[in-house]
Parts: C-alpha cells; sequence; structure tokens
C-alpha cells in the first residue's frame, strides 16, 4: 500500500539487473493473471498452509515463525495469482530471484542494504511480534468482528478516505473527518500536494467518483521543527455529499489499539515502483515506540506487517490508520513515513501521527463545516 523515500544502494552487476528483472517478470505475471474469485478466500486458504510450515520449521521461535511464515505465504501467495499455465514460468523467475538476490546482496553495494542480525528492527520488537500473532492466528482478539486481511486487498469500503492531488495529478491520500475538511499529512501540502481530492475508490476511473477541489490549505504551524507535526488540514469548495465523515479517535482508543487498518491509494510493492490509484486496505499490527524506530515521543506510533509485504507505502501519506472501537472504525492516525531503521521504501513499518494529539488543532482550523 507517506513519501518514505529511502536512497537506493546499486550497482552495475549481472547479479542486481537479473534480480531486479525476474523479479518484475513475476509481479507482471501475478498482476495480469489474478483471478476473478474472492481473494481473501485464496488467502485464507494458503494462511493456514503457510501457518503449518512455519510451525515445523521454527518451533517455538516466535520471531522466526513469523518470518518463516512470511516468506512462505509471500511466495505461495504470488503463485497462486499466476494463471495456472503461466506458473511453471512464475516459480523458475522466482527461484532465479531468489539465487540473484543471494549473490546480489552478498558483497558491498548491493542493491538491497541488509539490517544486521543484532540490529534492532519492527521484526524483532515483542510487541510487535506478539500482536502480530494475534492478527495472524486469532484476529477476533484483536479485531473482532471484521475479517483478517493481511495481504491488502481493494475495497469500496471506507469512502472518506480520499485521493489528494496538485493540478496535474493526485499523489497522496486523506481522510475526510468533517463535511468539507480533509487531514492529509504535512509533507505532502510542503510538496503541492494540497489543491484537489477525489472521491472514490479508484482514480484511474473517474466516473466512479467525484472531484472536489481545495479552498483552504493549512499545514501545521510547527511542521518540522523540532517534532515532525507531519499534518496540514484541506478546507474544500464545498461539502463532499453522501460521505459520512470519519469520527477521530479518542486518546484512550488510540493507547488501547492493538492492530489499525490502513487505508489509501498508494503503491503496492516494496520498491514503491507501481500501483497507484486504487484504494486498498490492509490490517497492521502495532509496535512499541522506542526511539530507535524513529517515533516523536507521544506524538506518533509505530506499526507495519511483512505478509505479503503490504504495509503503507508512497502515495499513501496522509491517508487513515483506523483503530477499531466498540465496533466502529475511528481515525487514530495518519500515514507519515517509514521507521528509521527500514532498508526498504516499504514493508518494513511505518510511523503514524496520533490525530488525538492534533484534534484541537485540526477543529481550529477557519472554515470547517463541524457538526
Amino acid at each position: 500500500m507517506s513519501d518514505r523515500n529511502r536512497s537506493q544502494h546499486s550497482n552495475g552487476s549481472a547479479e542486481v539487473t537479473e534480480l531486479a528483472t525476474q523479479e518484475r517478470r513475476v509481479v507482471q505475471l501475478a498482476t495480469s493473471g489474478e483471478p476473478a474469485g474472492d481473494v481473501r478466500e485464496r488467502q485464507e486458504h494458503l494462511v493456514q498452509a503457510s501457518i503449518e510450515f512455519a510451525r515445523a520449521l521454527a518451533g517455538n521461535d516466535q520471531a522466526a515463525f513469523l518470518q518463516v511464515f512470511a516468506a512462505a505465504f509471500n511466495v505461495a501467495d504470488t503463485l497462486a495469482s499466476v494463471p495456472e499455465q503461466e506458473r511453471r514460468e512464475a516459480a523458475l523467475h522466482l527461484l532465479n530471484a531468489m539465487e540473484a538476490g543471494t549473490r546480489a546482496t552478498a558483497h558491498t553495494g548491493a542493491m538491497r542494504s541488509l539490517t544486521p542480525r543484532d540490529a534492532e528492527s519492527i521484526f524483532t520488537d515483542p510487541e510487535y511480534i506478539a500482536n502480530n500473532h494475534k492478527l495472524l492466528q486469532d484476529p477476533q482478539a484483536i479485531l473482532p468482528g471484521v475479517l483478517r486481511i493481511i495481504g491488502g486487498v481493494p475495497t469500496t469500503d471506507f469512502p472518506d478516505c480520499v485521493a489528494v492531488g496538485s493540478e496535474f495529478r493526485f499523489c497522496c491520500t486523506g481522510t475526510l473527518v468533517a463535511p468539507n475538511v480533509v487531514v492529509t499529512a504535512g509533507h505532502c501540502h510542503a510538496g503541492n500536494c494540497r489543491s484537489r481530492i477525489f472521491v472514490g475508490p479508484d482514480i484511474t476511473r473517474p466516473t466512479t467518483g467525484r472531484i472536489v477541489n481545495v479552498a483552504t490549505a493549512v499545514l501545521h504551524p510547527e511542521y518540522g521543527q523540532r517534532k515532525h507535526n507531519d499534518l496540514a488540514v484541506l478546507i474544500l469548495a464545498q461539502d463532499v455529499p453522501n460521505v459520512q465523515p470519519r469520527t477521530m479517535a479518542s486518546t484512550r482508543v488510540v493507547n488501547a489499539a492493538k492492530s489499525f487498518r490502513l487505508v489509501g491509494y498508494g503503491n503496492t510493492d516494496v520498491n514503491s515502483s507501481g500501483g497507484f490509484g486504487l484504494r486498498r486496505m490492509v490490517d497492521v499490527p502495532r509496535a512499541s515506540d522506542k526511539p530507535v524506530f524513529g517515533a516523536d515521543a507521544g506524538l506518533e506510533f509505530v506499526a507495519g506487517a511483512p505478509f505479503l509485504d503490504k504495509d503503507s507505502c508512497n502515495g499513501d501519506s496522509g491517508g487513515p490508520a483506523y483503530a477499531l472501537s466498540n465496533g466502529k472504525f475511528l481515525l487514530a492516525g495518519a500515514t507519515s513515513r517509514a521507521t528509521k531503521n527500514s532498508t526498504r521504501p516499504c514493508g518494513d513499518g511505518g510511523i503514524y501521527v496520533r490525530i488525538d494529539k492534533y484534534a484541537a488543532w485540526i477543529r481550529s482550523v477557519p472554515g470547517g463545516h463541524w457538526q
């Protein structure tokens, strides 16, 4: 699924070129062959198979279990997405990509940097591991009454989640919190992505929604000063009809949340190379707010998921992180950026601005039609 830009290591080696080529080919095959059936049903079957595989290999090591599960599930889902007649070719490309990746990361200057084994990352964080297990093995314990969504799926739900754009293109995500008020990321405003919004599930199909112009865009007055304060408020030129604005979560709800539902229009692969424009959602477990992850203490929270490498990504900036309370999804956070020790643009966890800490400021921006 934050302009969560990270510099990428590169060289001209044949291994790196082969790795990128093989990975790209598998993605193309999977995209072109996505079955018309229920993606969630397919993934649920693969989840159970991957869980059994991971248990057999990892034993009682919870961190290892999650890593083995993620690897097995990613491979299985990718191949299951490919047409049956193309599956053999895709499997060969995937094996070649794995072999090339092993060679490419075995020397200095590899395309992808690897976190040292003793480095603290979101994947070794005890709180993240515990919440991830709950989300994976007993989703009802963490998000009661809702479906498990671990791979990221298109959605027509959450119409309050809107695309945010400049005059020329759509480039971020935001949330409608009042009939004419959208909350998005401060760095979207700073990057001139603040002129209009698209209300609808797919910006590549304009007839599925409508465009509303922004009358006033207000950046948080302390954006980037000591703390990130990565928020902006967009006052629309007119109210958005037939869409219920999202209620902002209280501090109690945000503090109690163990998992969040991310929704956005952003890119869909870990290298952030494509997929922007379709509204998607994914459930992610919360991690601790340790300084090593780079969140502003008390003002942001950390979350993310390795399953299918689906995480918030470029284009999801400013988009909602919902927390479930009493059967209702409330706006808990806005997507900001990747964790400090991420090694990829997307897929290694993200940082989200706590809406509860800025609710008073959001409501104070002149022009909002608050009910």
